[in-house]
């Protein structure tokens, strides 16, 4: 550091120059009345110096006082100049030399001065002139010494033994030395709290450039905001959503400020952080698609969004050709299914308007007729039932008592079936009548495929975790046929003699509707297990939806 002309005057440093300067002029004024108590012969302190003491004392303080103030006027231009921290470590050298003279020299009790001022420059002009000011001291008071031994009469003193000047030489030259070596130690450790300090910071830069690069390069907009709800990071992808603004002025704001939309999911921000959320921002004409998500440590949240305008437009093409072809798939299905009940219906027609027939056979065809007519009605009903099923009306069920009148008529029309029931008594959250209808088409099929097992048995249990509730329906018959497997909820599909196929398509798609999915899947040991999941934020999400006027 003694190499270097200049230093950098930060505000720490500043701070303290200003102490040091505070407590170089305490010790003048602490010194101040000590030579009042001397002059005034209040205090006597031993040996002292007898040559124009009163006049040498007021020509000190002076100095000591021009000095300070000297320091203080100086600082504010040449602060950052070592040129004044050496002439002042100098001039407080020959100060604290002069009080040494005029209060006993060798024998002075304030040659501790010294110590105090070399380790405090040492602090900051570093250990080489530390050690060029330790040498000029310590010859300083061999000099003093010398006259003290040879000039006695000038501290009024007859004689002076030289044992005694050597005993205090001698410790003030071993604390000359150990105050070097412990400006030298301090040095040091400050020089490798400096270096890791240094190494800290540069590193810390370094993540904060590399986290601004990673956030910048995300496609998506980045907030994260304190606790208050002010922004305390934000990335490039947000700012090219708000022109005209930069990174510096959103620091520390609100967000709603630029994120209005944002605000109404903020207030329920524990409960929209459960889930993937959407606002469309009518001030940009755009469809946000987000997610919150609370950082760890207490450290805030986090909001990730994403223009999904684009994504929404293409989503609902995608709907519309899916629905379209839904609907050839449905139609052709549902001519093929009211083919054969037709064909029927217009045979036993053309029979019946012959006129030769027999009443008892007419009457057979009558009764065909009516029988076709009666499949093409119900087809129809379920048809319509799946095509266009009633907006349900979740209510909390309890799941227990629902199932005892679902199975109640079951158990009489297949008496030989074990049913095992173990749900929780927690409310199920359904629409009551939707609940029976696909309750019903899960266990018929379960039943249907045990007529021909040996102990059929039925198994019915639930399973609850975080936000999701799992009713499972297992049978130990034979399984699904393996051209079954991935069609059984396909519309008019079924591996019945008898049957419109769209008993199952018509429960999913209830199922749907009260935010539950179902699905079928052989048990790799025999028998087949019907899967209902839903989810427990759907209803929050309805929930919410209702509330928002």
């Amino acid at each position: 550091m003694d190499n270097n002309p200049e230093l950098k005057p930060t505000e720490e440093f500043k701070n303290f120059y200003i102490k040091f300067s505070v407590i170089r002029l305490g010790i003048m004024v602490f010194l101040l009345f000590l030579a009042i108590s001397d002059v005034l012969n209040i205090s006597d302190r031993g040996m002292r110096l007898d040559v124009n003491r009163d006049f040498q004392y007021i020509l000190f303080f002076v100095c000591g006082f021009s000095l300070s103030i000297v320091y203080l006027l100086a600082a504010k231009k040449f602060i950052s100049s070592f040129l004044l921290f050496r002439f002042q470590l100098f001039a407080d050298i020959i100060l604290t030399t002069w009080w040494v003279l005029l209060t006993g020299g060798s024998f002075s009790a304030f040659v501790f001065l010294y110590i105090l001022c070399l380790f405090f420059y040492g602090r900051i002009i570093g250990f080489k002139t530390i050690i060029i000011s330790s040498i000029l001291v310590w010859i300083l008071l061999f000099f003093i010494s010398c006259v003290q031994f040879y000039y006695p009469q000038y501290w009024a003193q007859t004689h002076i033994r030289g044992s005694d000047l050597a005993y205090n030489y001698s410790l003030l030259t071993l604390a000359l030395i150990l105050v070097s070596s412990l400006v030298k130690l301090s040095r040091m450790a400050e020089n490798r709290l400096l270096y890791r300090i240094i190494e800290q910071e540069g590193a810390l830069r370094r993540a904060e450039e590399l986290k601004y690069r990673v956030f910048d390069w995300i496609d998506a907009g980045l907030l994260v905001l304190n606790h208050d709800g002010r922004i305390t990071t934000v990335n490039q992808r947000t700012l090219d959503w708000l022109p005209g603004h930069d990174r510096n002025e959103m620091i520390g704001s609100g967000f709603d400020a630029y994120f209005p939309e944002f605000l109404p999911f903020w207030k329920e921000r524990e409960l929209a952080c459960l889930r993937r959320n959407m606002v469309v921002s009518t001030q940009r004409g755009l469809v946000f698609g987000f997610k919150m998500t609370e950082l760890p440590e207490n450290q805030g949240w986090m909001i990730l969004f994403s223009d999904i305008t684009e994504v929404q437009r293409l989503e609902r093409q995608v709907k519309e050709m899916e629905k379209l072809a839904s609907v050839g798939e449905l139609a052709a299905g549902l001519a093929h299914e009211m083919k054969n009940p037709l064909a029927g219906i217009k045979t036993s027609l053309q029979l019946l308007l012959s006129d030769d027939l027999e009443k008892e056979y007419s009457e057979r065809l009558s009764r065909v007729i009516l029988r076709d007519i009666d499949r093409l009605d119900f087809l129809l009903k379920d048809f319509l039932i799946f095509a266009r099923p009633k907006a349900p009306q979740p209510q909390a069920l309890d799941l227990v008592k629902e199932l005892d009148h679902v199975l109640m008529p079951l158990r009489l029309q297949y008496p030989e079936v074990m049913i095992h029931i173990e749900v929780g008594p927690e409310p199920f959250y359904f629409d009551r009548n939707q609940l029976h209808q696909v309750l019903i088409n899960l266990v018929v099929n379960a039943m249907q495929a045990l007529e021909n097992t040996q102990n059929p048995k039925i198994s019915i249990t639930d399973t609850i975790e975080r936000n999701t509730r799992t009713l499972v329906i297992s049978d130990n018959g034979p399984g699904l046929a393996s051209e079954m497997e991935g069609k059984c909820f396909d519309p008019f599909v079924t591996s019945k003699a008898v049957g419109s196929g769209l008993g199952l398509a018509i429960a999913r798609r209830l199922a749907v509707q009260n935010g539950t999915f179902i699905d079928l899947s052989s048990i790799p040991t025999g028998g087949t297990t019907a899967v209902m999941v839903q989810n427990l934020s759907f209803f929050r999400t309805e929930k919410d939806s209702q509330d928002t006027p």
